[in-house]
């Protein structure tokens, strides 16, 4: 199975990731849509989802647009 994860980056473009395995919860996706497209960690003293949102920020993304969807093969 792989998780189909889409995004709008902070410019207006649509984007597209596909990631292996399962994706149960927006907070796993965001996560892996970061770690997908390389994205630096941001510095802070705790994980949590304002975090990742930043990380995702910073990397030129919505964090607020990110959907995701299973696909069975």
């Amino acid at each position: 199975m792989k998780t189909q994860i889409q995004f709008q980056q902070t410019d207006g473009d649509d984007g597209i990731a596909l990631v292996e395995g399962s994706v149960t919860s927006l907070e796993q996706a965001k996560h892996e849509l970061a770690n997908k497209l390389d994205l630096p960690a941001i510095d802070a003293p705790h994980e949590g989802r304002q975090d990742i949102d930043a990380r995702l920020r910073n990397g030129g993304i919505d964090p607020i647009s990110v959907t995701f969807d299973q696909i069975a093969e």
